[in-house]
């Protein structure tokens, strides 16, 4: 994947994901089914030749005159179809980039959190054989040992389902990266950590400005609009018909005498050239089903359209609250807090041993610290995904990959 030692970046696996995701690959065969059918709609119907035995032989050859408004607008809506299946490409890759950004994050989450189960359980190991020390010398009671060794059971149960998500949360990265063959010990490079990105969240409409002309998934919509009504204006040409024009040629034949078979003359003076024109009536047919599934299919396309900018509205609105609260919170721990509780772990471990507090009250500092750490990391956690919700909600990459921590 061209990466480091230490496993990809974001970045990395982004780029992995756009060049192997099974969804975008699928995406781009559509496209080019799409272009094949823009080469179908531009090509002419095959001439038909004909021979009429008989004496003389008389052989034709006919063809559509397929040059007026219905092969017009037959290729508009070919070539409209083409440009919004390639938006819909681009917006195939639009999503799975946020999908891929966000289990990316996932695991980022998971190892922070597994690393902090290792911690807690090494503190509480280190209390065990302090108490358990202690207990023969009889400066702690029995019911302390047990407490701690409760407590170490629990932390390496903690331990293990920690473990268990980095595990899941890695299997799902590959698989939306497209990986053929998934790895638990699948490795990324990243940490966790809280950086301000300039996004203009006070400026909604400006961002939804930028959603209404940036987003591939309104622009093919407004793609398929204008298809549909191509196909309409195509339907509508349909009673006038499409002429075919012939020509047929008669040799001349040579009676050379009686009871012999006679001989054809190829251009002989008798020979006969004549051009022919015929076009179908509109007798029966007169193509009301037509004209009206086309006009139902403007007005679904109509209601599409609309459905799809509503839904961008939203999504701009939702990811822009959703940041600007995660920023909020992830500030919240900065200052020294984490530091704080930390060092306050520390302390109750000191006066612990040194019988100034109970072993409930060690507990509680321990339990605070990692509660607060588990916060601190699922705040972050939740802002860069955030962010990139709002990417993924506007269209455009305010927030670049290189710009997250490494």
């Amino acid at each position: 994947m061209g990466v480091g030692a230490q496993g990809p970046t974001l970045h990395d696996v982004v780029t992995f994901a756009l060049d192997h995701n099974t969804d975008v690959l699928t995406a781009r065969l559509h496209v080019d089914s799409a272009h094949a059918e823009k080469r179908i709609a531009h090509g002419f119907a095959n001439p038909t030749a004909s021979i009429a035995p008989g004496v003389p032989y008389e052989y034709g050859l006919s063809t559509d005159l397929d040059i007026g408004p219905n092969r017009y607008y037959r290729i508009k809506a070919a070539r409209q179809g083409l440009v919004a299946t390639r938006y819909t490409l681009v917006d195939m890759q639009r999503q799975v980039t946020f999908n891929v950004r966000s289990a990316f994050y996932d695991l980022l989450l998971a190892d922070a959190l597994a690393a902090l189960a290792i911690d807690e359980r090494t503190i509480f190991a280190q209390v065990l054989a302090a108490d358990s020390t202690r207990l023969r010398t009889g400066a702690t009671p029995e019911a302390n040992v047990v407490t701690s060794e409760l407590n170490l059971a629990r932390a390496d149960a903690a331990v293990a389902k920690a473990q268990a998500t980095v595990r899941s949360a890695r299997l799902a990265l590959q698989l939306l990266m497209g990986v053929p063959k998934p790895d638990t010990g699948y490795m990324v490079s990243g940490t966790l950590r809280f950086e301000t990105v300039a996004v203009p969240l006070d400026e909604p409409d400006s961002l939804l400005t930028v959603a209404y002309g940036e987003r591939p998934d309104v622009k093919s919509a407004d793609e398929l609009l204008a298809q549909s009504r191509s196909v309409r204006e195509q339907v509508g040409w349909l009673l006038l018909p499409v002429p075919n024009l012939g020509v047929t040629y008669q040799p001349d034949v040579n009676y050379q005498s009686p009871g012999l078979q006679p001989s054809t003359v190829i251009g002989g003076a008798g020979s006969h050239i004549a051009l022919s024109f015929s076009a179908p009536v509109p007798l029966w047919n007169w193509f009301g089903g037509e004209r009206e599934k086309a006009k139902a299919g403007v007005a679904v396309a109509r209601t599409a359209d609309v459905e799809v900018r509503r839904q961008a509205t939203s999504d701009v609105i939702q990811a822009a609250d959703s940041l600007r609260s995660a920023t909020v919170l992830a500030r919240k721990y900065q200052g020294g807090l984490l530091d704080k509780t930390q060092r306050a772990v520390e302390s109750a471990r000191y006066a612990y041993e040194r019988g100034a507090i109970s072993l409930l009250d060690l507990l509680d500092a321990i339990r605070t610290n990692q509660d607060i750490r588990t916060e601190y990391l699922t705040a972050v956690h939740d802002y860069w995904v955030a962010a990139y919700s709002l990417d993924r909600a506007v269209g455009r990459d305010l927030i670049p990959d290189e710009a997250s921590p490494k």
